[in-house]
């Protein structure tokens, strides 16, 4: 408490931006977690598409799961013979909701990891202004205090860049796990189409 305290107005936004930015990694988490890759769906789906009655089937077994993967599969299965712009069309906007639950706020993860060590410069900034009126004032005789007030200026910098450069790690594992999602998602259509073309 006493650090923030220390580090003046700018250690609290930091620390409303580090609450923030474990909020929404916490989140991507339970997104991830809710939306996994099936290596095997993909096959299985595929190797049912052959025949009308199989198709069929499948979209009785379907019907009351209510997976994005398997809604995929399902619009997949019965818009197969629609023109490629109104698929297309379509189907982006039966995944748009997953598709904005899935990578929502990852901006907002990228700029608190951008702003926070330019935050930090300017609480060191203006700590070092407030040692620099002492100094004025008092004169450099007060060696101790100096030293402790420009410790205390670089506590922000020292926070700020505590929290950017884990953030850009995790941001980009999360950014990969999200692209890895919606190409697995990508892929869906295509492979089905191409199962009940041949």
């Amino acid at each position: 408490m006493s650090i923030i305290l220390d580090g003046g107005w700018v250690m609290v936004v930091l620390l409303g931006l580090s609450i923030t930015a474990f909020s929404i990694i916490i989140q991507k988490i339970i997104a991830l977690r809710g939306a996994p890759i099936d290596d095997l769906f993909i096959q299985n789906v595929t190797s049912k598409c052959v025949t009308a009655t199989a198709r069929k089937s499948l979209l009785n077994e379907f019907q009351y799961i209510n997976r994005i993967e398997h809604k995929i599969a399902t619009f997949s299965i019965t818009h197969h013979g629609q023109s490629p712009d109104a698929f297309t069309f379509q189907l982006e906007a039966l995944t748009k909701p997953a598709v904005d639950h899935l990578s929502s706020y990852m901006n907002v993860l990228s700029m608190i990891a951008t702003t926070a060590p330019v935050l930090g410069l300017l609480g060191t900034v203006l700590g070092l202004m407030d040692v620099f009126s002492v100094i004025a004032v008092e004169g450099v005789k007060q060696a101790e205090l100096l030293s402790g007030g420009i410790s205390k200026a670089l506590i922000t910098t020292v926070s700020g860049l505590s929290l950017a450069i884990p953030l850009m790690f995790i941001h980009q594992i999360i950014s990969d796990k999200i692209n890895k999602r919606l190409d697995y998602w990508d892929a869906i259509p295509s492979h089905i189409l191409s199962a009940i073309n041949k």
